[in-house]
């Protein structure tokens, strides 16, 4: 697995390097946030199992299995076509929901989603309708590539084509109103709002927010970055530290605070926010090398090293470099919910190194 690569071991777990040389050639360092700069596990893929639990529940009064939505959370990420959670969340709704009986998903695709106010009251057998629903799930999951939601709506057609239960999905579909941002989908609404909380939600989507939550998942999270990192990297690229990440600008700036501005550039750190006012008929975002590229042009440098967490991170670098621009990638695994198919992943895509943590930057140049 390793060929190709120097192994070496720290504290934080193994890492993997392809030439020290090349490392040490970029003028400037960007980073993705999610995964990388800070722990998300307690808050991201918490969000995507609690945001489908609320809808399959509200259906069959129970959850699905934690175990099972992490497993399938963890597939779609080495597909490089769901760096967006709410695409994740939607894929295994959809998937759950075509587990349903087609009795169930009729009623449930003639009924308003009045914000779970009013359950639908369905009988069911507990054990048998998970065992159905992850079977569906897992079958819709295997037409999921880096083409994203797309791959999806085609698996969903060909698994049930010419029959209702297809236009039951359908018509379900339309009543979240997916893809779309808050205030307008009910399931990203959802999403953003155990996510957020109340207060955020409302600054960051400019909504008042439905369920009152009081404390959103972000609020778990923590940034890992260490200060004698920080140090190291600082001395080295000076003001050439950017940001690429999906994350909207709000929910960065409560979590890194004021190293967006000490640390990391701010006039070369872009954000979801930057996609959706630039985006018209082409979507921008990850692996699109729309984020990177604003980096790099903004730092006004001709080589960049890019560090994340995700297939689709790669896959934004080797695009970005089919632009012209000179691009290396550091993959960091240690957060994932699948390590060992990560790091297979990243050395597959040619990754410049591979490491656990991104502290172990400073072994790296």
């Amino acid at each position: 697995m390793t060929e190709g690569y120097k192994e070496f071991a720290t504290y934080n777990g193994l890492n993997f390097i392809k030439n020290y040389a090349e490392l040490k050639k970029y003028e400037a360092i960007a980073f993705d946030i999610d995964g990388t700069l800070i722990d998300s596990r307690v808050s991201y893929n918490e969000t995507i199992y609690q945001t489908v639990s609320m809808f399959y529940q509200w259906v069959v009064g129970f959850k699905p299995p934690k175990d099972e939505i992490n497993s399938s959370v963890a597939r779609l990420r080495l597909t490089g076509g769901f760096n967006n959670d709410w695409d994740t969340a939607y894929t295994i709704l959809m998937g759950l929901y075509s587990g349903f009986p087609d009795e169930i998903l009729k009623v449930l695709s003639s009924t308003d989603y009045k914000f779970f106010k009013d359950y639908i009251k369905v009988k069911v057998n507990k054990e048998s309708l998970i065992e159905t629903s992850i079977k569906a799930l897992n079958y819709l999951l295997m037409y999921a590539d880096s083409k994203g939601l797309q791959s999806i709506e085609e698996g969903l057609k060909k698994l049930y084509n010419k029959k209702d239960k297809l236009n039951y999905l359908i018509k379900i579909k339309e009543k979240l109103n997916y893809p779309n941002l808050p205030r307008k989908s009910l399931l990203s609404t959802v999403f953003e709002e155990l996510y957020l909380g109340m207060d955020l939600f409302k600054e960051t989507w400019q909504a008042e927010p439905v369920f009152k939550i009081k404390k959103g998942f972000i609020e778990d999270e923590k940034v890992v970055l260490e200060n004698d990192v920080k140090t190291f990297l600082k001395k080295k690229f000076g003001n050439k530290i950017g940001i690429a990440s999906g994350r909207p600008k709000k929910a960065a700036v409560k979590i890194l605070k004021d190293l967006l501005g000490n640390f990391f550039n701010p006039e070369s750190s872009f954000f979801i926010d930057d996609v959706y006012a630039r985006s018209k008929e082409q979507w921008l975002g990850k692996p699109n090398p729309f984020l990177i590229e604003e980096v790099i042009k903004n730092l006004n440098v001709k080589s960049c090293l890019y560090v994340g967490d995700s297939y689709e991170d790669i896959l934004m670098v080797k695009n970005t470099r089919e632009l012209g621009y000179e691009v290396g990638f550091v993959g960091v695994y240690g957060f994932s919910l699948d390590v060992k198919n990560f790091i297979q992943k990243f050395m597959e895509a040619d990754a410049d190194a591979i490491i656990p943590s991104v502290n172990d930057l400073k072994f790296l140049f």
